[in-house]
């Protein structure tokens, strides 16, 4: 066996392990250098043989296997590759658009700061040709014109290209020939298609990955050659993947994506190495807690777990990584105590290497998790290996300004940072174990990294495992696992199928051949394979080239499953044996047993498959792990360094000893509390835990009681411990991680206060254990849920028979019966033509089913399975988050569990209340916006707001003046608490909880829009709810300018389409849009994304698979984001293509009124003066431009509808942008030429070519027509000419534009832009709108609104 280095390269230290045949192993650090990584592990493999040297080892290796955070570190920094992209036409935006989603909480869009794109839209490339869903071709591709289009790439001189085509999964004919032609043009630059990168379904995620890949992929190359030419070409160099696999230099440079989490994976690999492989331990959970963070993962039967995304940053890439959880909880983890809410938080800022915690003298001096470690105690006086002394007077100084601010000693403020970041990371722990099925008391806990075995006891108890284990070098495991772990490789094939109705034999093929059409995309990687492989020769394949012979290699099977429709896919292995025998209900058991592991709860529906798996991993040549001498139990006492005092659990003790690990020997027994030391890490040993050393030398944590008498024992920092600000701060932080195991809005003190107040004011009856209530009724829970669409499901958690807390939790569902398909009819009169009304129920009483109320449900619905598997999930969603109140209840008690909800609510009081007193001018102010229609031709229906602090101590909103309820489902029954809790969540520093309510005072008079009277129908309640939220804002924004946003697409436009496909099988689309965020105090708002957090758009490629429609164009509209200083983002348009006869209903608002502009910020709009747009091209030719709220509309097959949204309002002077932005979105096509010059003042130089002023001819003709020509808008790409600022010329025309503002009375500081007042916008409504304008609602008498719109 070949002698291996292990090399794991980390953000401060560079870690290196020489493994030898023998099992011996030889450790150093050295500094990284973060510049080039190739240097630092030349040093240490210098440093390390002069070690060996001197000590007659022989320090020759053959193999570098090599974890490395190059590609990672490129796509953080931005320091990728200039990447071309080549897209389908109409779908230029896919990286811009992403899926629509924004991170954080209801009111994260305002301080998200959007990454750029990693391929840039000035080098995005739209390719004219079409494959479907089917792999047919719907237009070939145009050779002439894609050459054309291209040329534009020359002028940015791309490092990289890649080429990711709708359907490309289905035929890849058009990339394969898009290649050939870029391989002419671009002869020496890299070019990736998405077939062989990601042949999956999904476009968005397949373009991400592959340009992520085609991002890092030269910065990798050069690396891993710089890095072999170190080492020598006689050394194998090995590159860690993220699956915790390897590969070789050849296959890790052309395919890097699958190495982002080369490191973290390092950790996993050398668990599984030293302590499943090679222990009685086969389930264990990972803990590796380094500097800045904390890597959390799972082993279970000794595999770890592995998931088939990748997350770096913000960015998401499809491949498979092991399932690491991140938390901002490491030993640089800096604690602090917000101004507002006077709270104990810790991370995820870090102090970092540099200048890194207090006691390590580099400069830091905010108290670290590090530094509360050395001021307890818990740490030696010198770390690694005594060369490193650390400052303990410096870390006091740090810890001390936390005690000062929460007006505690100084032990107990460094213990509350402990706790803290243990409670942190616990929810992380809880995340990879408890929520995912698994009990963590049948779990060993594995802690390593340089700080993991100090925190060790404490989170082995808080997760109630079995036993802790602290391997061997824990703070170099990462180096340990690269050193043991093999070559891997892996292939897929997109497969969709029902289970029910493919063939055994047709499933056996894809694995293992004969099935040309299955193993088509097999023959589109790195290297090429015949057709008649299937998966699992190809995959042999791939090793075997690489120096694996087939007879070293071992293979897996996997399918990705899911019930039909969902959207959530379960890797599911299988054994092909079993297959062979058992057939395919076979694999439907192993689906349904995941699928109720996971989520708790299986459903009888259809299983299908999407993808097919087959992995290869060269078979381990496991060395000889050294046994340890054998001690007598008790160690030697020449193992003693010393001895320290420290505080643990609210106690002193002294004289605690230190032992040096190297000096323990196996079956060596220590009684805690003691420190066991070594080069790279400390273990901190709890009083009731003792130590026990292993054959290997794995430290075995075992908790005293439980290994003696079976008990759990309890936490050493809990015990006794009276309620303090440290607890009530522990219980908040796990309290968020509830909400966060949920996903949603949860629990009284987490995130959703009006749920369960609203419930009770209206429920009479019994209140029982194991009871489970449902209703989706806004009327009989004061408005906690807003239409019939919303599912609300609460239950009342009980422990030893007293109700101690509620969870609730509530869900959209596609369809509650109504009169049209998907329950949000326009027309609607009252609550019954809505759908189904549930009133509050128990669907469990006592732990019994009802099954006939849930009967009753799935009976009133048009799909059935939709609404069951949402309301399995919402159940499942709430006794999660109930077994972690129970939880909680247990290990706190009763007195100090009720003390702490009681502290939180006071804490939420006082928060608000100094904000009011701090950020709240006493002044009041007023703020009016509008719905504008009813969609029967009323409108536009205002909403008023009026709020002023009382004293200085309370807010005061008064809805008073707000238009009378409509006759239409427009109507928005606005709960008092969920409008406070909206209130709340503007400022994210504060717990979110009804303890600050009675601060909050709300008056919406009864009868009002906002308060309407039952049975007043609600369905189309989302035009009302995005414009509450605008006038919040701007009410905050009026009170307190750092606040002010402008107005977004503020709505949730959806169109529903109905029918029957070619097979007589029913569908239903339900497709929400989005729309452009306004602009924000931080910057522009981002183009096409959700205002709210919970939503994501749904991929057209599993659009066009399951409906019968073609998505033809998905794209940003141009210079529809309003202009500013800060531009609002963009809207979207949408080209959708019928394929069957059926019928369509519209949901949209802002077709009159404007999103507006702040501080002189100019409103959002679309295209051109329009605003929201539909219209209908019949297959005949005929253009219908239909309003914003309509059903029924019949389509027939090669019907288009166009549909476009808003963009969202700017901020600030637009003539203040910088040219050279302005020009750079001209560019990227977000803003026009044009647009440029009329609303930013910016000339482009002039430029005489006659071919681009044709161009920009077509261009301007097509803004006016709405580019609806396929023709045109290929031929307007395809001499695109970059935007040249013309300074001096930009400079007199904007001084031109601002005399010109000034004559006609406007000002740069505007307030608020909303385009006119309400009467301009309705006198020039058919000019600007081509639709006749609504009639006020002041106007027309009730008698006359409930008639149809023909007869008034």
């Amino acid at each position: 066996m070949a002698t291996r280095l292990g090399v794991d390269v980390g953000g401060t230290f560079t870690d290196l392990l020489l493994l030898t045949p023998s099992g011996d192993c030889h450790r150093t650090k050295v500094p990284s250098t973060p510049n080039d990584q190739s240097i630092a592990v030349k040093d240490g493999i210098e440093k390390l043989q002069k070690q060996l040297d001197s000590q007659g080892i022989n320090s020759e290796f053959d193999v570098l296997n090599h974890g490395t955070t190059v590609a990672t570190n490129a796509i953080l920094e931005g320091k990728g590759a200039r990447v071309g992209l080549l897209v389908t036409e109409g779908y230029k935006d896919v990286l811009q658009i992403r899926r629509c989603q924004v991170p954080g909480g209801l009111a994260g869009w305002i301080v998200w700061p959007k990454p750029e794109p990693l391929a840039s839209l000035e080098m995005t490339i739209e390719v004219p040709g079409r494959i479907d869903t089917h792999g047919r071709e719907l237009r070939p591709l145009d050779e002439r014109v894609l050459r054309k289009n291209i040329q534009t790439l020359k002028r940015y001189s791309p490092e990289a290209i890649t080429i990711c085509l709708i359907n490309s999964i289905s035929n890849p004919v058009h990339e394969i020939l898009a290649k050939d032609i870029v391989r002419e043009e671009f002869p020496d630059v890299p070019i990736s298609i998405s077939c062989e990168v990601l042949p999956e379904l999904m476009e968005y995620e397949r373009t991400i990955t592959t340009v992520a890949d085609a991002y890092v992929k030269p910065h990798m190359s050069k690396y891993l050659n710089t890095l072999q030419d170190h080492i020598g070409r006689n050394v194998s160099l090995r590159v860690l993947r993220s699956d915790g696999g390897l590969s070789t230099v050849k296959v890790a440079s052309a395919s890097p994506v699958n190495t982002l989490m080369s490191g973290p994976s390092g950790g996993v690999a050398g668990v599984v190495s030293i302590v499943a492989n090679r222990t009685e331990f086969k389930d264990l959970v990972c803990c590796d807690m380094g500097g800045t963070s904390t890597d959390v993962s799972l082993i279970h039967n000794g595999v770890p777990k592995i998931r088939r995304e990748t997350h770096v940053g913000d960015l998401v890439v499809k491949s498979p990584s092991v399932d690491v959880h991140t938390v901002g909880a490491g030993g640089g983890s800096i604690a602090h105590v917000p101004e507002i809410t006077k709270s104990l938080r810790v991370g995820p800022k870090s102090a970092g290497a540099v200048p890194g915690p207090a006691c390590y003298s580099r400069g830091g001096v905010e108290p670290t998790v590090t530094d509360a470690n050395a001021v307890l105690g818990y740490l030696p006086k010198e770390l690694l290996g005594g060369s490193f002394p650390l400052d303990i007077e410096a870390a006091r100084t740090a810890i001390q300004t936390i005690a000062d601010a929460l007006h505690i000693s100084i032990m107990d403020a460094a213990e509350g940072i402990i706790r803290i970041a243990n409670e942190n990371i616990l929810g992380a722990l809880r995340l990879v174990s408890v929520e995912a099925g698994y009990d963590p008391r049948d779990f060993a806990l594995v802690v390593f990294g340089g700080a993991g075995p100090l925190h060790g006891c404490a989170l082995g108890k808080l997760l109630h495992c079995k036993v802790v284990i602290v391997p061997p070098s824990p703070g170099v495991l990462c180096a340990f696992g690269a050193a043991t772990t093999g070559l891997r490789h892996e292939l897929s094939s997109t497969f969709i199928r029902r289970i029910a109705t493919v063939s055994l034999s047709e499933v056996l093929k894809t694995f293992e051949g004969d099935n040309q059409a299955a193993t088509l995309l097999c023959t589109l990687q790195i290297i090429s394979f015949p057709l008649s492989s299937g998966l699992a020769e190809s995959v042999c394949d791939v090793l075997e080239k690489q120096g694996v012979p087939i007879s070293s290699q071992v293979l897996t099977y996997e399918a990705d499953l899911r019930y039909g429709g969902q959207s959530l896919l379960l890797p599911v292995p299988l054994d092909l044996s079993c297959l062979s025998s058992r057939g395919l209900d076979y694999l439907a058991e192993r689906f349904t047993e995941s699928h109720k592991q996971l989520f708790t709860f299986d459903l009888d529906l259809p299983v299908e498959f999407v993808h097919v798996r087959v992995k290869s991993e060269e078979r381990h040549a496991y060395s000889a792990v050294p046994q340890l001498r054998k001690g007598t139990g008790t160690p030697d006492r020449s193992a003693i360094k010393g001895s320290t005092s420290m505080h643990l659990g609210g106690k002193d003790y002294f004289e605690v000893e230190i032992w040096n690990r190297s000096g323990l020997k196996a079956g060596d027994h220590l009684a805690g509390p003691c420190i066991i030391t070594e080069m790279d890490s400390n273990t901190l040993v709890h009083p009731d835990y003792r130590a026990e050393v292993d054959s290997i030398g794995n430290i075995l944590l075992w908790p005293i009681d439980n290994k003696e008498t079976g008990t759990p024992t309890k936490n050493a920092l809990e015990v006794n411990n009276p309620l303090d600000p440290i607890t009530v701060d522990i219980i908040e932080s796990a309290l968020s991680s509830a909400r966060n195991e949920m996903d949603v809005l949860m629990t009284r003190c987490s995130m959703s206060p009006g749920f369960v107040p609203d419930f009770l004011q209206n429920w009479t009856g019994t209140i029982e254990e194991g009871d489970i209530f449902m209703t989706n009724d806004p009327y009989s829970v004061s408005g906690a849920i807003s239409h019939l669409n919303d599912i609300l499901i609460l239950v009342p958690v009980f422990c030893e028979g007293e109700l101690i807390a509620w969870t609730a939790n509530f869900g959209h569902v596609s369809d509650i019966a109504g009169a049209v398909p998907g329950s949000l009819g326009v027309h609607n009169k009252d609550i019954f033509a809505d759908g189904l009304q549930i009133p509050p129920v128990k669907i469990y009483q006592r732990g019994v089913l009802n099954e006939g109320i849930l009967q009753i449900c799935y009976r009133n619905t048009r799909l059935p399975h939709y609404l069951r598997t949402d309301v399995h999930a919402l159940m499942a969603a709430c006794n999660t988050a109930g077994a972690r109140m129970i939880d909680l209840y247990k290990r706190f008690g009763k007195a100090v569990y009720d003390q702490c909800f009681d502290a939180l609510l006071e804490r939420n009081k006082r928060a608000v209340g100094n904000l009011i007193k701090t950020e709240i001018p006493p002044e009041g102010c007023y703020f009016e916006d509008y719905i504008d229609d009813d969609g029967e031709g009323c409108g536009p229906w205002k909403m008023y707001k009026q709020d002023d602090s009382n004293g200085i101590t309370k807010l005061h909103f008064d809805f008073t003046g707000t238009d009378p309820q409509a006759e239409t489902s427009i109507n928005f029954l606005l709960s008092s608490a969920m409008w406070k809790m909206f209130v709340i969540v503007f400022d994210p520093s504060i717990v979110v909880n009804d303890g600050a309510h009675e601060l909050i005072e709300v008056h919406i008079p009864k009868g009002c829009l906002l308060n309407p009277t039952r049975p007043a129908p609600l369905s189309c309640r989302t035009h009302a709810l995005g414009r509450v939220l605008d006038v919040l804002a701007a009410l905050f924004g009026m009170r307190n300018p750092a606040f002010l946003c402008a107005a977004g697409f503020s709505d949730s436009p959806h169109v529903y389409y109905s029918g029957r496909n070619d097979e007589g099988e029913y569908f239903l689309l339900y497709q929400i849009s989005t729309g452009g965020i306004p602009a924000r105090p931080i910057g522009d708002g981002p183009d096409g994304h959700s205002l709210w957090p919970s939503m994501q758009s749904v991929p057209c490629e599993y659009l066009e698979l399951y409906f019968p429609l073609i998505i033809e164009r998905y794209e940003l509209v141009e210079d529809s984001g309003g202009p500013g200083f800060y531009r609002g983002g963009n809207g979207i348009r949408m080209h959708y293509r019928f394929l069957a006869p059926g019928e369509i209903s519209l949901h949209d608002d802002r077709w009159l009124t404007k999103p507006w502009g702040v501080n002189g910020g100019e409103p959002g709009k679309a295209r051109g003066f329009l605003r929201s747009r539909r219209v209908l091209i019949k297959r005949s030719g005929e253009h219908i431009t239909y309003g914003a709220k309509a059903y029924g509309i019949r389509v027939e097959p090669d019907d288009v509808l166009i549909w476009e949204t808003w963009g969202g309002g700017g901020k600030g002077d637009p003539l203040e942008r910088d040219p050279a932005l302005v020009a750079l979105e001209v560019d990227r096509r977000l803003v026009s030429v044009e647009g440029a010059r009329q609303s930013y003042g910016v000339e482009r130089q002039h430029d005489t070519d006659p071919t681009w002023k044709q161009t920009v001819d077509i261009n301007n003709n097509l803004n006016s027509k709405g580019r609806e020509s396929q023709t045109d808008i290929a031929f307007a790409t395809d001499t695109r000419r970059p935007f040249v600022v013309d300074n001096e010329r930009t400079a007199v025309l904007r001084a031109q534009l601002r005399a010109r503002r000034t004559r006609n009375g406007g000002t740069a500081r505007e307030v608020f832009n909303r385009g006119g007042s309400v009467q301009e916008l309705l006198d020039k409504c058919m000019e600007e709108t081509g639709l006749e304008a609504p009639i006020m609602p002041s106007m027309m008498s009730r008698s006359a609104m409930r008639l149809p719109r023909s007869e008034r």
